[in-house]
């Protein structure tokens, strides 16, 4: 049986398609932009009410309507677009409305209590890591066991160099830190 897990911020689901090759079945998507949506569903053929078009915070909202689609998963991964953290954007608009959707994130993982969850984002997110694992804690109470590192993608055989903190949680029992140790293993074995 495999794993099944939600993609939020979806796109058009590069990050699926990695969760998929691990052994993860998509059991439900959601992004804002209509085209990557529909791009999103047809390369995998997911049915309508699967994929939500939207904003998170209307998914939120409408959870009940989609609540079938959200029992027993394993793993709520997404990146919540945080565009006034990013290196590239010298102006760093911390009032950017946009930079709240992780907590919107914070409240699908509080409704769904996925065993694990995975957040990915801008390097520049390091600098609030604090708040957010305040945020974290906030949400989720003490059931999550969380940990957090910055990866380079060009390290694990991407062509591209692009740094994105990664943050991700576990109630099973697991410890964070050990996993976020297994993939620094994995990084070092594919560099030497």
């Amino acid at each position: 049986m495999s794993k099944r897990f939600v993609d939020l911020f979806a796109g058009c689901g590069g990050l699926s398609l990695g969760m998929e090759k691990a052994g993860f079945e998509v059991a439900f998507a959601s992004d804002v932009d209509p085209i990557c949506s529909e791009t999103y569903m047809k390369n995998r053929n997911l049915e309508k009410n699967k994929m939500f078009v939207g904003d998170i915070a209307e998914l939120n909202k409408r959870f009940n309507d989609f609540s079938q689609n959200f029992k027993n998963i394993d793993l709520v991964c997404g990146g919540p677009p945080c565009q006034g953290f990013s290196m590239a954007n010298r102006q760093r608009l911390i009032n950017d409305p946009r930079n709240s959707l992780y907590k919107e994130y914070l409240v699908f993982l509080q409704k769904t209590k996925p065993k694990f969850f995975i957040m990915e984002n801008v390097k520049g997110m390091l600098n609030k890591i604090d708040e957010i694992l305040l945020d974290i804690k906030t949400y989720l109470g003490n059931e999550y066991d969380v940990a957090f590192d910055v990866f380079n993608a060009k390290n694990f055989g991407v062509p591209q160099n692009r740094e994105r903190l990664i943050v991700i949680g576990n109630r099973i029992g697991i410890n964070a830190q050990t996993i976020i140790n297994n993939i620094h293993n994995e990084e070092k074995k594919i560099n030497s």
